[in-house]
């Protein structure tokens, strides 16, 4: 699903920034579409090199890029597994709201939380879907119990606890480089591998040269790792974007039950192969597998439900919940006992 320099009220910290991505910022010209497509393939790619993909000058590049990033379209950030940003407990909540206030005002409440990663307006009897990322266990039994439940307007509360966050695949152009999945996945790393992939979760563009001296290790040895962390899948360092920013408007939460006997890993990883399919975890409570299916339209969407999922093996139901906000914030780091990723959020 794809997490920083401030959380308000705490010691006179700038307010969040906002992605943006509301309709009224301008629309994105055709070169900022194609630099964001590069961008999602590789979020390091030179910039001579990225000139050269699009077509034209570098320093044309260069400005455009900047506006993009200044102007709070996009971030350059590391998708990766949240445990190697320090974080071993993930969860969607599910609300309901009691109808005082408006699920988009309450949307807004709860981006601002700083274990709050990935805020969703939808469809169906839970209004609100709220994905939050904490330490451990305790941190989000506390953070559900005292800030989500507390919050005016929230009528019911349920968690969906991640047993495993199986595949992320940020990029939405829905055609693979390789034609197969490109996605991020699990994997056992050493503590050098992940402070490289805490530095460019904070700045994906950071130089090779900076980690190696921080690491106080060679910048080829710096380099050869993160080209074994992108080879396994552990990392993948790319633009952060707004799905519905970019036109995909029937997105949507799919949750499945699996059939008696099926396994919810080989689901999982069933839904991997689908080039619509953007982020699975398999989860405790209502629901065995959860995915983020991410369309242009509601024929598109309805060919992906029908035609795709519908005929996974295991599936024994589904329910959707479709997109009609989103707030975004690309993960980070914890930085001590308070995370301070309530910065970057995206909103449509």
């Amino acid at each position: 699903m794809n997490v920083d320099s401030g959380h308000p009220g705490q010691g006179g910290a700038e307010p969040p920034r906002i992605l943006r991505s509301d309709r009224e910022a301008g629309e994105l010209t055709q070169l900022d579409l194609d630099l964001i497509e590069q961008l999602q393939l590789d979020g390091r790619v030179p910039y001579a090199a990225l000139a050269r993909q699009v077509g034209v000058t570098e320093k044309t590049v260069r400005r455009r890029v900047s506006h993009l990033l200044a102007e709070n379209y996009i971030q350059i950030s590391a998708v990766t597994d949240p445990a190697m940003l320090g974080f071993g407990a993930l969860a969607i909540v599910l609300l309901a709201v009691d109808g005082t206030r408006s699920p988009a005002d309450l949307a807004e409440d709860l981006a601002l939380l700083p274990e709050v990663d990935y805020v969703t307006v939808t469809t169906g009897p839970f209004a609100l879907q709220a994905e939050v990322i904490c330490v451990d266990g305790k941190e989000l039994h506390d953070v559900v119990s005292d800030k989500i439940r507390r919050l005016p307007g929230v009528r019911e509360v349920e968690i969906l606890p991640y047993l495993r966050l199986h595949y992320q695949e940020a990029r939405f152009s829905g055609v693979r480089a390789d034609g197969g999945p490109t996605g991020v996945r699990p994997r056992a790393l050493d503590d050098t591998d992940r402070v490289i992939i805490a530095r460019l979760a904070a700045n994906g563009r950071a130089s090779f040269r900076e980690l190696s001296t921080e690491l106080d290790v060679s910048e080829t040895m710096v380099r050869q790792r993160y080209a074994r962390l992108v080879d396994s899948g552990a990392v993948r360092v790319m633009c952060i974007v707004n799905p519905l920013r970019l036109g995909f408007r029937s997105t949507c939460w799919v949750g499945l039950r699996l059939d008696h006997g099926a396994k919810a890993v080989e689901l999982a990883e069933s839904l991997t192969q689908l080039p619509a399919v953007s982020y699975v975890a398999i989860t405790a409570g209502r629901f065995d597998v959860l995915a983020e299916v991410v369309s242009l339209d509601g024929e598109a969407l309805l060919k992906v439900l029908d035609e795709q999922i519908r005929s996974l093996d295991g599936v024994r139901e589904l329910d959707t919940w479709l997109y009609l906000d989103l707030h975004y914030k690309a993960l980070q780091p914890r930085q001590g006992p308070v995370s301070h990723h309530a910065s970057d959020i995206q909103t449509v």
